[in-house]
């Protein structure tokens, strides 16, 4: 959901415009169908025409980084340069095992289960016992508002979706920021990204798969060195 971006925004704000939206069929966004990489471009190019954007940094993480190969790839006009955020290039076996787990664990176990496996491999041990970890035992048998069938159909677009042939066509500045200690989307991947698409930048930073909330003020500087250089 667009909230994630909510401590990036907090530090970002003042000093670019940012928009972020919900995914087709995720948050407050409503979807006919099953999800889709290029529907979810096509989301992302229609926000930019409501607000009257011609051109943009699109800044995507791990789901939106397909997205940003995407339009690099099909709307290169209107893109400036991409971020590549725990990204990848293609699902490998392991990729594919991990996610078929955890869609196992959603279908038999459901969306309290899911959420925990997720919070449990997405974050530092030591920023989840910080920030998640709750003094109760957890509960996985209470109501949970997590919609199974819609993050079965995105694990699927995940699994399905790869355009790693064409990477080398992306001509825009790109930048790839990985995680050492991304368990959900190992750092190899993002040393693949930055091979296969010419000149791309490559940066490290820990935090887990999800970097921009728990190392919010060194990835947006990371951010605002490469935007200073694409300008």
């Amino acid at each position: 959901m667009s909230s994630f971006w909510n401590p990036v925004i907090g530090v970002f704000k003042d000093r670019r415009r940012v928009i972020a939206l919900d995914h087709p069929g995720v948050g407050r966004s409503t979807l006919e169908g099953r999800p889709s990489i290029e529907g979810i471009a096509r989301a992302v190019l229609n926000v930019m025409d409501e607000k009257e954007i011609e051109r943009a940094h699109i800044v995507g993480h791990s789901t939106g980084s397909l997205v940003a190969q995407a339009l690099a790839l099909d709307s290169p006009k209107r893109v400036q340069s991409i971020v590549l955020s725990s990204g990848w290039a293609k699902p490998d076996k392991r990729f594919e095992d991990f996610f078929a787990y955890r869609k196992y664990v959603l279908a038999k176990l459901g969306g309290n289960a899911y959420d925990a496996l997720t919070k449990l491999t997405a974050y530092p041990s030591e920023w989840y016992g910080r920030h998640l970890a709750a003094s109760e035992p957890l509960d996985f048998d209470a109501p949970s508002r997590i919609d199974v069938g819609m993050i079965e159909a995105r694990i699927d677009m995940l699994l399905t979706y790869s355009r790693r042939d064409e990477l080398a066509a992306i001509k825009c500045p790109t930048l790839v920021i990985g995680a050492q200690d991304d368990y959900i989307i190992p750092f190899h991947h993002s040393l693949e990204l930055a091979e296969l698409i010419p000149g791309a930048t490559l940066r490290e930073l820990s935090g887990g798969h999800f970097a921009p909330v728990t190392r919010t003020d060194p990835w947006v500087s990371i951010l605002d060195q490469f935007l200073a250089t694409t300008a």
